[in-house]
């Protein structure tokens, strides 16, 4: 996983090409995450686990939280409850609280 800054999205490379990103907009040390997108070529493969993780691992050692809009990412988080902690509680995008 990389992060393209200028184009805002983070990226998945496979071989030396781009299999995939998720843009996104940052608002100080919260990123507003959109929608994840795997290039059919690479479709079928757990990509999207693989960026999803790598773009919460980088924004945990960051220090930054996360607006979620990408059900990609929502579902994710709920099978990985230890990524909870990220999601901004005074913004918290489409994500809707277990708890609730």
């Amino acid at each position: 996983m990389s992060n393209n800054e200028k184009e805002h999205r983070y990226e998945i490379s496979v071989a030396g090409g781009t299999a995939g990103h998720m843009g996104y907009r940052a608002i100080g040390d919260r990123r507003v995450l959109m929608h994840t997108v795997i290039y059919d070529a690479y479709r079928g493969r757990g990509l999207s686990n693989v960026l999803i993780k790598g773009i919460l691992d980088f924004l945990r050692v960051h220090g930054n939280t996360i607006s979620n809009y990408c059900p990609v990412v929502e579902r994710f988080i709920r099978k990985n409850p230890e990524y909870i902690s990220l999601i901004d509680a005074k913004h918290s995008g489409t994500w809707i609280s277990t708890s609730s």
